[in-house]
């Protein structure tokens, strides 16, 4: 596993080092996750949950999830309520919580726990897509300065056009008719999740950017603290005392907690004419690092 993670790392260094030999432009990036989540990831996901078999007390993964979410926000809210503006209360509200599984967690986790973690991880991901879509917009679209309005059915169509999360609900309704799908197909999607994970990593490397504005370093070092320290916290809240005999359960919601920030705050931050576009660039960025890490250990020393 060790040497999974050094190419993990190689992986990323390489899309970092094309994007500044000027091989790769942002647009190029925006091109690659495209293919990678409406691609790659989706194969990656029928090949691991095909014929997979489900209990019933993976329920709790997404309700947590969803749970954690609205906690988590307000509370970060709260603690920024003194001292700063709408526009940074609203950038830290979109922030908490809105983690990265899709390009982050799916990869790492395929190698992991190659037979279980997409399965964990998938219906974590019906939380989150709830948690981004719906009540990260809010947040942002309350907070914002141009006046746009939460719209619901702006939410609805975003939840059933995702494409990895859509897979993963069609593969969990096949699942549980009982329903495989053929060898040769398997094959053919088999082939593609191949390229999930460097792919992946390339784009991380692509997107990573390790310019630091001074002026917004106390907010994003705080904002660092409550995100790891407040997932850390109910993460060893839910391991030692969450009603359930499955482990894997109470570790999936640690790690998923502990996950970088998702990348699309920042395209929402865009939509509702945010000024605080340093600080979740920079906070997306050292998260990206600081999970890479947490998770390295944490398959160094408990997997």
């Amino acid at each position: 596993m060790n040497e999974n993670f050094a190419m993990i790392i190689l992986l990323i260094a390489l899309g970092y080092i094309l994007k500044k030999l000027k091989f790769f432009k942002a647009s190029d990036g925006n091109v690659l996750a495209t293919l990678v989540l409406n691609v790659t990831l989706p194969s990656l996901v029928i090949v691991n949950l095909n014929g997979t078999n489900l209990d019933l007390s993976l329920g709790w993964l997404p309700i947590l999830m969803l749970l954690y979410g609205v906690i988590a926000k307000v509370f970060i809210i709260w603690l920024f309520k003194k001292n700063y503006n709408n526009q940074v209360r609203g950038t830290v509200g979109m922030m908490a919580a809105s983690v990265n599984i899709g390009l982050f967690a799916y990869p790492l986790v395929s190698k992991i726990w190659p037979e279980t973690g997409l399965l964990y991880f998938g219906m974590i991901d019906i939380g989150t897509a709830i948690i981004m879509f719906g009540v990260t917009y809010f947040v942002g679209s309350y907070f914002n300065e141009a006046g746009d309005q939460f719209d619901f059915k702006k939410m609805g169509l975003k939840l059933i056009t995702t494409v990895p999360l859509m897979t993963y609900m069609i593969m969990f309704i096949l699942n549980i008719m009982s329903i495989k799908i053929p060898g040769k197909a398997i094959d053919f999607f088999d082939i593609i999740s191949q390229a999930n994970l460097p792919l992946s990593m390339i784009l991380l490397g692509l997107f990573l950017n390790f310019k630091i504005e001074k002026a917004y370093l106390p907010i994003v070092i705080k904002y660092l603290l409550f995100h790891y320290g407040f997932g850390l916290f109910m993460g060893l809240l839910v391991y030692f005392f969450l009603p359930v005999d499955d482990p894997m359960i109470k570790t999936s919601l640690l790690l998923a907690w502990l996950l970088p920030v998702g990348v699309s705050v920042l395209s929402y931050a865009i939509t509702f004419k945010y000024k605080t576009l340093p600080i979740i660039g920079m906070t997306t960025n050292i998260s990206i690092v600081i999970s890479i890490v947490i998770l390295y250990l944490f398959q160094l020393f408990f997997v």
